[in-house]
């Protein structure tokens, strides 16, 4: 039976589940953990149901990658079909842990792992409950959030917030998003500053669809046209056309520039290390990562309350506070209160250095090291990986 092998340095396997690699924060985080417990020494997998997409370079060739079948169709539905099989593969390869990258995947990989040896690791990575989300909408999406958490021997949580609503609920640690990276350290440092007199340069990054409402932003900034000001939109989704044609009408399309998804990480932190302010105008997240990626970059932000998980690290960021989802008025408005005071860089640098990629994969690692502790203080046997 072929099974995962046995490393000297941790004893420890890992298959970390994700639909496939695509142009997402939770994508890139499943891919940032697999590569650091590679090089950790753990023995680590990739299972996946697609092998391409926009974020498939940024897999190590040196993780192994398994495909867990899947039929066509909308993923939610692919995904649900996916559990007979990822469960055989469960028995089959027996991980120690099997890592879900986010909120659609969790109740799958808890199902999958359930009656085995296999410990189910999830991480929410959207809000328990969506701002402004009240009634049985609410209560129903709490109440499956805390059964998964139930069923899960791990949850991960990126909030006080989010570790509050589950804190009855199993084992549920709150760790650092891993976002930080070395690339944005040398591009914080090259940073040139703003001259007076010199446009602003404001920059949104995203994929563009309803949940990250780029549509409020650009609504704001027109009520900016005494300001000099130019916008970089970095991202792709199926509401381009809509947002050009938005701001033609508007008025500001001659100040608005889409350079579509970009995926390599040194060419994203220089984006955001040229720009003097990101827009985060997200209807509803987990933990931005634009944000935190923008603020170790150098910028200031200007972010809605898509999430109580940002509240915190904006205020330690010296950052203006949450505005009111949709609100393209108050948006606007905090944009032009930021362009007059921005905020020292001190407390942004300050602000965003747990959220180091190293830094917060240890803690991941040191996290499964604990959930499995007693078994691994036990002789195991050494299977071989074929």
């Amino acid at each position: 039976m072929a099974q995962f092998r046995r490393k000297a340095a941790r004893d420890i396997s890992v298959a970390v589940y994700l639909y496939q690699p695509g142009d997402g924060g939770l994508d890139r985080v499943a891919i940032l953990l697999a590569n650091h417990l590679l090089h950790r020494g753990v023995d680590v997998e990739l299972w996946m149901a697609r092998r391409d997409g926009p974020a498939a370079h940024l897999i190590d060739p040196d993780v192994p990658v398994r495909i867990v079948p899947a039929p066509d169709g909308a993923r939610r539905l692919s995904m649900i079909a996916q559990c007979p099989a990822l469960s055989r593969m469960v028995r089959h390869y027996r991980p120690d842990i099997l890592y879900s990258a986010g909120n659609q995947s969790n109740m799958l990989v808890a199902l999958a792992a359930l009656g085995t040896p296999t410990r189910a690791v999830s991480r929410i990575s959207n809000p328990i409950v969506r701002p402004g989300q009240q009634g049985a909408g609410a209560w129903a999406r709490l109440m499956r959030f805390r059964a998964i958490a139930r069923l899960s021997d791990l949850t991960i949580v990126m909030g006080e917030h989010d570790r509050a609503l589950l804190s009855q609920c199993g084992d549920v640690r709150l760790l650092p998003r891993p976002t930080v990276t070395d690339a944005m350290d040398r591009a914080c440092i090259s940073r040139a500053d703003r001259c007076p007199g010199d446009p602003w340069r404001l920059l949104m990054v995203g994929r563009l669809t309803a949940q990250k409402d780029q549509a409020t932003a650009l609504d704001a900034l027109a009520q900016l046209d005494h300001r000099d000001w130019r916008l970089t939109i970095a991202g792709q989704g199926p509401l381009r056309a809509d947002l050009e044609r938005r701001c033609v009408a508007l008025g500001i399309a001659d100040r608005v520039d889409f350079t579509g998804y970009v995926g390599c990480p040194d060419r994203l932190a220089t984006l955001m290390a040229r720009a003097d302010l990101l827009l985060q105008p997200s209807r509803w997240e987990g933990l931005c990562a634009t944000l935190i990626e923008a603020m170790a970059c150098g910028a200031d932000v200007v972010a809605t309350d898509c999430t109580p998980n940002v509240r915190p690290l904006l205020a330690a960021g010296g950052q203006h506070p949450v505005t009111p989802v949709g609100d393209a008025s108050a948006f606007a408005r905090a944009i032009e209160r930021v362009m007059r005071r921005p905020a020292p860089a001190r407390l942004r640098a300050a602000a965003v250095a747990d959220h180091r990629v190293d830094f917060a994969l240890d803690r991941y690692l040191h996290a499964f090291e604990r959930l499995l502790g007693a078994q691994i203080a036990q002789p195991a046997p050494s299977p071989v990986l074929s």
